[in-house]
């Protein structure tokens, strides 16, 4: 994980220890992977003794495991996902045991679940979907495991021909007609759901109560909220009832406190603000909930600890972190 690195200004050469880090988001169609090449990116350009990775992932689900597993040192996930396989709850009930090894950095962009089709499509609901081609987005992401769930509640999953691409893939099958729909649970925009949006309007569809219902009372991590969506063509002016998570930054137990500490450092300083929204303007949502120490609170809520770096940083940024 590291490696001697020299640095040479003028006539003095400073020696230091350099740490190589991997963090893993989504694929280059989610917000997720930006989330992450926001924070390699920032840090890389700060930092004399880190060097981080952001490597392409299925998504969240696939994170949960491979940071839970010490396969990758840090991940995006969201606080649901670290809650279920705390739990060994589905779609982490096949786990050998409930994971003890992942800490929280701190807070990334929220996200929000939108499943979209095309407005000249006439499909205004998600029991209209039955029979229809729909991308569940790859194996491994939060996106399978969101749609199934909505679907299978409003009892049209089984009656579709389901995909498993990429969300850069789903938005372009869709655009030329191979695909009725395809979603995501990213931040507002989606990359990929603007990129759709872009070619032809789309319609970002409502979740009905029941849908909502069932996703509340899988975690406290879920929430309802009316979301405006006027970003994508075809939805100007217009909110859509959908459900949402909070999204946190993680670090494997082994991580060195200094590293995380490091990290948190350069992320979370102000003075970083603008080049990181340069880079993705949705982590507006993540730096501004960094502002109190509220996600903490949120954190303790499904049992997810601080890794001692970053505690380390937070409380000397005043927050309460006992």
């Amino acid at each position: 994980m590291t490696a001697a690195a020299a640095l040479v200004f003028g006539s003095a050469v400073y020696s230091a220890e350099v740490t190589h880090l991997t963090i893993v988001g989504a694929g280059k169609g989610a917000g997720a992977f930006r989330q992450a090449g926001a924070m390699a990116e920032v840090v890389n350009k700060n930092s004399k003794t880190l060097n981080i990775t952001n490597q392409e992932s299925g998504g969240f689900v696939a994170n949960t495991r491979m940071i839970a597993a010490g396969r990758v040192e840090l991940a995006i996930s969201n606080g649901v996902f670290v809650d279920f396989i705390q739990r060994k709850q589905k779609p982490f009930h096949t786990e050998k045991k409930p994971a003890t090894s992942i800490r929280g950095i701190g807070p990334s962009a929220g996200s929000w679940l939108q499943i979209v089709v095309l407005k000249d499509s006439g499909i205004k609901s998600l029991m209209e979907l039955k029979g229809k081609r729909v991308s569940l987005g790859p194996k491994g992401s939060s996106s399978v495991f969101m749609i199934e769930t909505a679907l299978r509640e409003v009892g049209v999953l089984d009656s579709m021909r389901k995909d498993y691409l990429k969300w850069t893939d789903g938005a372009n099958y869709m655009i030329d007609g191979k695909l009725d729909a395809f979603g995501i649970p990213n931040p507002i925009p989606s990359p990929s759901i603007l990129q759709a949006a872009t070619s032809r309007p789309i319609t970002v569809l409502s979740l009905p109560d029941s849908v909502i219902k069932k996703f509340t009372g899988l975690s406290k991590g879920y929430f309802e909220d009316n979301a405006d969506m006027s970003v994508y063509e075809g939805m100007k002016g217009m909110k859509v009832k959908t459900i949402a998570y909070k999204v946190f930054y993680l670090a494997h137990e082994k991580v060195p406190a200094d590293a995380v500490y490091e990290i948190c450092k350069h992320f979370y300083d102000p003075k970083n603000r603008d080049f990181i929204l340069s880079m993705y303007k949705p982590l507006r949502d993540g730096l501004d909930t960094a502002m109190n120490d509220k996600f903490i609170k949120q954190m303790k809520a499904f049992d997810l600890k601080l890794h001692p770096g970053a505690a380390r940083y937070w409380k000397e940024r005043g927050y309460a972190v006992n």
